[in-house]
């Protein structure tokens, strides 16, 4: 599995936490997967930004590309933080979870659909591979220091 596999893996995680989201039939369910996806988005941003995007840059990737996502990953970190003050039963955080929904969806299409094209033309299979086992140690790292602190 190379780290465009890894990623498209983690989206496709995220994607389905969000429709957990939208499955909620109880306050504490919504409450929970919320957080489970507030703490995926988070840690899949940090470790894009810590190993992902570095590389591309460094390999002469589009930095306008990379650019893009990394504001997107701020927008998406403070709708994170704006939802973490709602309550889970208010329609405000329905409608901003959805906003959170599209911004991530917009995202991940330009990332997959653009982005990977770059990194397919620019970097090896085996530097992909192993960008995939720095990617999968950085966050499992990551989140066991998350959890220690949490």
């Amino acid at each position: 599995m190379d780290i465009l596999d890894l990623i498209k893996n983690e989206h496709r995680w995220i994607e389905a936490l969000f429709l957990e989201i939208e499955a909620a039939n109880d306050t504490a369910k919504l409450y929970n997967s919320f957080n489970q996806l507030a703490e995926e988005i988070n840690l899949h941003a940090e470790i894009e930004a810590q190993i992902f995007y570095p590389v591309l840059r460094q390999w002469g990737s589009e930095n306008k590309l990379i650019d893009t996502a990394q504001g997107e990953h701020d927008e998406v970190r403070q709708t994170l933080e704006e939802i973490e003050t709602l309550s889970p039963t208010s329609e405000e955080f329905q409608a901003q979870i959805q906003a959170l929904k599209q911004l991530f969806q917009h995202h991940i299409q330009e990332e997959e659909n653009e982005l990977f094209s770059q990194v397919r033309q620019h970097i090896s299979e085996a530097k992909r591979r192993q960008m995939a086992s720095e990617f999968a140690a950085a966050k499992s790292k990551l989140a066991s220091d998350t959890s220690v602190v949490g």
